[in-house]
């Protein structure tokens, strides 16, 4: 490898804004926005971002299988790594904290956190619940990390065609790293946005230890103290729910789509449940609190209906993207006319071929150990994933949405096609394509992130390499703790693992397994969801804001009621701010929001440990 010229410095020496630093050729930026001489991978900074990664990855799994929701960790985490930093200097002497470290912490922080999304919240728990396996540590901890490998891996010869030449927006890694310049004083607001997550992370988990060990706060608060026919509106889940991270997730998740979840929640629990109660299709526990989990195994049909059927329609409309990425193949790894040699920053060619067949190799052994599946139906999804990690990368890149649960539902229904009959093949086919799809779009939001900063790829690589080992391992023990299966779909409702149990069921038993009446609400919520999303991707853009929101509709048939009014106050609150005071939205909306998610989900976390270990 060639060694840097003696042209380039340390620091970046042009005046143009951070998102300039993104679009300039590889020329311009070896010479201009690399820092060679700035430490970067060092051992604190690997260390701290493995542990602050790890409790976000927790965390992600408290609010993936409560809300159904789970988080890009790189802001929090850019922000908690410099404030542990900030802590440590008060304690301990050493050399400053610098740009580039802070980047290595929130990268490898990242890369665990998403653990808990490669599967952890979906695929993995259906699994165990359908055929009633109970997997060990080793066994969780060895399938999300060579999946989430793969998908790392699959990033190597994406990043030089989408970053270095593309320069395609990935806006999450954007924000990353105007954050970490601006908590650098290279930025505005930074301090004012760490003291506001900070703040807010305390409220949070305050209030969750008050909830769920002091027993000072209820879980629920029913609109009031009324019924609705026989059964009262707290039986219902009419009410709104305690939780400052539901709040903070409105915020987070916007009003369109929390709008129509409050309204699907309106037609779900003071509709189509007393209904089905009174006509005995759904049977109430006495002793239960409220009946969501005797009447979420009848409305989560319509529900994973308008999921499965808008995210597949959305899917096939970026017909454009997809094509795009197809083409693009050909051109990964190949060198442009008149363009800059990598020289020794970026990731060589040869690692992705040692490290896929590493890796590929990895994920065959414990697909057949583990789960029973062929080494060629394992590879098939090996090359699955590798061609919708492409396309999810490029949504990604484009929109800021990475569409795992259609790519997912798309695995899912092509092994059922394959291996008819057995459920464990679709879902861990879908789950193995998920995860990696998951694990290259969140390398590919890093790498832009560093980009921007003037970071070596390969000592990105490297700390997302320590982040994915150390995420699975404590991801996959924090579920064994915490997250009994006999607890999913009661107290936790686990929408996720709802869509993908749901969806293996129903290709395993096909329709006649159904509720009464499942098989024409499922017809109506399909059709509701195919034209609604046609309707919001291809109709007048000033329109689509009024335009129902499939995913709103159907996640609100699979979580309690509260659980979307709740997220429908916070994204009101989030709009109000947003509309009346643009400028404290910007300082503090985004960091406030993430801060009470992040508090109360750690703590929620703790206390689901604590009463696991009462039982």
């Amino acid at each position: 490898m060639s060694s840097v010229p003696a042209s380039v410095t340390n620091e970046p020496r042009g005046e143009a804004p951070v998102a300039d630093a993104a679009g300039v050729t590889d020329e311009v930026w070896y010479d201009r926005v690399f820092r060679p001489l700035e430490r970067q991978f060092t051992l604190r900074a690997v260390v701290f971002g493995c542990v602050i990664g790890s409790v976000l990855s927790a965390a992600n799994l408290y609010t993936g299988l409560t809300i159904g929701i789970t988080y890009s960790a790189s802001i929090t985490a850019a922000i908690s790594a410099w404030l542990l930093f900030r802590l440590w200097r008060g304690v301990a002497r050493g050399p400053a904290f610098t740009v580039l470290e802070n980047n290595t912490m929130q990268t490898a922080a990242s890369a665990a956190a998403a653990m808990a999304g490669a599967g952890m919240v979906s695929a993995m728990p259906a699994l165990m619940i359908v055929t009633g396996q109970r997997l060990s540590l080793l066994q969780i901890t060895a399938w999300l990390v060579s999946a989430a490998l793969l998908g790392l891996l699959f990033a190597i010869p994406l990043k030089r065609q989408m970053i270095n030449r593309e320069n395609l927006k990935f806006p999450s890694g954007v924000a990353a790293a105007q954050m970490t310049l601006a908590l650098h004083g290279e930025g505005e607001g930074g301090t004012k946005k760490a003291v506001a997550l900070m703040v807010a992370a305390g409220i949070g988990a305050t209030l969750v230890f008050t909830r769920g060990v002091l027993g000072f706060v209820p879980d629920t608060v029913p609109f009031a103290f009324a019924s609705l026919g026989a059964l009262g509106l707290a039986r219902l889940t009419l009410g709104l729910d305690m939780s400052l991270m539901t709040l903070g997730s409105g915020a987070l998740v916007g009003l369109r789509t929390a709008a129509w979840m409050a309204v699907g929640a309106t037609l779900c629990w003071a509709g189509v449940v007393p209904w089905a109660v009174g006509r005995g299709f759904v049977t109430p526990t006495p002793a239960a609190p409220n009946l969501y989990g005797d009447a979420v195994g009848y409305c989560v049909w319509p529900g994973v209906a308008m999921l499965v059927v808008g995210g597949l329609v959305s899917f096939a409309l970026k017909g454009g993207s997809i094509v795009t990425a197809m083409r693009s193949i050909g051109s990964i790894g190949a060198k442009a006319p008149g363009e800059a040699d990598p020289r020794d920053v970026e990731v060589p060619s040869r690692w992705l071929g040692w490290g896929l067949a590493a890796a590929a190799i990895l994920a065959i052994t414990t697909q057949w150990f583990v789960l029973g599946m062929h080494p060629a139906t394992t590879l098939f999804a090996i090359v699955l994933a590798g061609a919708l990690a492409l396309v999810g990368t490029r949504t990604l890149g484009e929109t800021d949405v990475n569409p795992l649960g259609p790519m997912a539902m798309v695995s899912q229904l092509l092994f059922a096609v394959l291996a008819p009959g057995q459920t464990h093949v679709s879902l861990m086919a879908a789950g193995l394509t998920n995860a990696g799809a998951n694990s290259c779009g969140d390398m590919m939001q890093d790498l832009k992130t560093g980009r921007i900063l003037g970071a070596s790829p390969q000592k990105q690589l490297f700390a997302q390499l320590f982040g994915i080992t150390v995420g699975g391992l404590v991801t996959a023990l924090v579920f064994l703790t915490a997250f009994p299966l006999e607890l999913l779909g009661t107290k936790y409702p686990a929408p996720g693992v709802q869509m993908f149990k749901g969806t293996a069921e129903l290709l395993a038993r096909g329709f006649a397994g159904l509720p009464p009446h499942a098989a024409l609400a499922m017809a109506i919520a399909a059709a509701l969801a195919a034209v609604c999303t046609l309707a919001s991707e291809l109709g007048p853009k000033r329109l689509a804001a009024w335009v129902p929101s499939s995913m709103g509709l159907g996640l609100s048939f699979i979580l309690p009621a509260s659980t979307s009014y709740t997220l429908f106050l916070g994204a009101a609150i989030g709009a109000i701010v947003a509309r009346f005071f643009p400028r404290k939205d910007a300082l503090y909306t985004t960091a406030t929001a993430s801060g009470l998610v992040a508090g109360e989900s750690v703590m929620g976390v703790a206390v689901a440990i604590w009463a696991a270990g009462r039982i």
